[in-house]
């Protein structure tokens, strides 16, 4: 019925989490903890687990997400966003993993069709994530910059950025999708922000080339990242928000095709 992509996943996950309540997560995070239980806490900590996963009614962007999923296949369409910005993260992948590499001395690669994990599919859920380290069990995308000024050039601006473009629910999805096709405990992600020369047919004439000519700098000043980590109560509530979502998408769905009958 529906794909949630990664690389658009964010609405879905955002947004606050009404299941619990402060005291009852306090009590929630006490059990977990605990190397035994008894069987009345057994009984309560399987109520509090399944109260954080229903985690209340979709967002309202949720379901304008699902809903703008559902049309395109209903309607038959398909819409195709695409930006100067865009292009170039998507034509200066290598040479920004390049530059990655160079500073942090790794041999990381850009995944390619046949390569492992270069299309990860589980459920409802979808990705291609860019670096998959397998030994070190970690996720890493990288995000080109459009120029300098636009470069997040400290922990607490990468952050941010992360945050309001929700790339951290991207990487925590491919890590999601990871764990449940391999069985392993993937948890660990990066966003790697680097600086990588702009295309010169993607620069207008009204910008100076300095704010797109990356190679002046060292590699020190070339590079943000950002750690991710996939946490239990992660785990949970996009199991929960997966589930909802494709029952909305049916019902949704159902409302279109049988309205005017």
């Amino acid at each position: 019925m529906i794909s949630v992509r990664s690389s658009g996943c964010h609405p879905l996950f955002s947004g606050t989490r009404d299941g619990l309540t402060p005291l009852q997560m306090e009590k929630l995070l006490d059990y977990r903890g605990r190397p035994k239980l008894t069987d009345k806490q057994q009984d309560e900590l399987l109520k509090l687990e399944m109260k954080l996963m229903s985690g209340g009614d979709l967002s309202e962007g949720a379901k304008t997400y699902i809903e703008e999923m559902v049309d395109e296949k209903v309607y038959n369409y398909k819409t195709h966003v695409s930006t100067k910005e865009m292009t170039k993260g998507t034509n200066v992948e290598d040479d920004s993993i390049e530059v990655y590499n160079r500073l942090l001395f790794t041999s990381h690669f850009k995944l390619a069709e046949f390569d492992d994990f270069y299309e990860l599919r589980y459920g409802i859920s979808v990705g291609h994530p860019d670096i998959v380290d397998k030994e070190g069990m970690t996720v890493i995308d990288i995000k080109s910059p459009w120029s300098k000024k636009t470069m997040p050039k400290t922990l607490k601006k990468a952050e941010k950025k992360m945050k309001d473009a929700g790339y951290d629910w991207q990487v925590k999805h491919y890590l999601y999708m990871l764990r449940k096709i391999t069985g392993k405990d993937w948890r660990n992600g990066e966003i790697a922000f680097v600086l990588t020369n702009t295309p010169e047919d993607l620069i207008s004439d009204n910008e100076n080339d300095s704010m797109h000519y990356m190679d002046d700098l060292d590699d020190t000043l070339r590079v943000t990242i950002v750690k991710v980590k996939l946490t239990d109560d992660d785990i949970i509530w996009m199991a929960g928000q997966l589930e909802k979502a494709e029952n909305y998408a049916k019902m949704y769905f159902n409302y279109l095709n049988n309205k005017n009958k």
